[in-house]
């Protein structure tokens, strides 16, 4: 099978390394979700505003009529004196990625977000990001051991890291119902341990639609090509988060034990959810 040029193919899930019927597959569902309307409004933002503006990413999002107004503390007032790490649930995928970029303008200091290495091909989105790999290869090991190393290094300097800890976007277990986050990685506890960095949680309300989640029990390939519909579908929409009490490293140093901390984090996050929390899973 041969495959037609992609404009835009940075704006896809597909993987070069990927099959050409599963990059066919893939691309077929996100072009028929409003694939190319988003990278029309894509190549404006591009052309028209990054670069141009200090909060590029405050501006996609009323670009793509996203109202996103956070609740609770913010801005934090009185920020510690320490390395800051940002940590947020994940309901969404594109929309709340966005939107956790653009809150983290807001502060109005440097900031990396840690991303899957997959989404780096997006070329505005490397000088804001920080690899990780999720692969089982002595390739994905080296490499978020290096990220860890240049997060500190940059955290260290008054850089604020932003990261997913699920590393995912939260689904419901049986396809239906509440959707809940992937487990957390240990990468985040161990970050903010080295740091010695305060937190600022950040919960983000909603889920995706139920085909989503549908999908996402049968098959990773459509599920992965669904994340550009549900993006489709957010726009227009609000985006609401809720931020709670910058967590200082003072405390935090008292929890030793990475497991327990991480917990604690995710605790902290889905403490200021509207709804009941499940507990904690790693």
């Amino acid at each position: 099978m041969q495959m037609k040029s992609v404009e835009f193919a940075e704006l896809s899930y597909a993987r070069p390394t990927d099959s050409v019927l599963k990059r066919w597959f893939i691309h077929t569902i996100e072009n028929a979700s409003g694939r190319n309307r988003l990278a029309a409004l894509y190549r404006y933002w591009r052309d028209e505003v990054f670069g141009k503006d200090d909060r590029a990413f405050n501006a996609m999002l009323s670009l793509i009529d996203v109202d996103f107004v956070p609740e609770g503390n913010w801005p934090p007032k009185n920020l510690p004196a320490t390395p800051l790490v940002m940590i947020a649930n994940h309901p969404y995928g594109i929309g709340d990625g966005i939107a956790f970029l653009a809150l983290a303008e807001q502060l109005g200091r440097p900031f990396r977000v840690v991303i899957n290495n997959d989404l780096m091909k997006v070329p505005e989105i490397q000088p804001y990001s920080l690899p990780i790999s999720f692969e089982e290869t002595k390739e994905a090991v080296a490499l978020n051991l290096q990220t860890r190393k240049e997060a500190v290094r940059l955290l260290k300097e008054g850089v604020t890291i932003i990261i997913f800890p699920s590393g995912g976007v939260a689904t419901a277990p049986k396809g239906i119902g509440r959707a809940v986050d992937l487990p957390w990685k240990m990468f985040t506890a161990r970050l903010v341990q080295s740091a010695k960095a305060s937190v600022i949680p950040v919960y983000f309300s909603g889920q995706n639609g139920r085909l989503f989640h549908i999908a996402s029990q049968f098959s990773m390939t459509l599920r992965t090509s669904l994340l550009v519909r549900e993006f489709s579908k957010r726009c227009g929409k609000p985006i609401s988060a809720v931020i709670g009490e910058t967590m200082e490293w003072s405390s935090l140093e008292t929890i030793a034990d990475r497991k327990a901390l991480l917990a604690h984090l995710y605790d902290a996050v889905f403490a200021l959810a509207p709804k009941k929390r499940r507990k904690f899973s790693s």
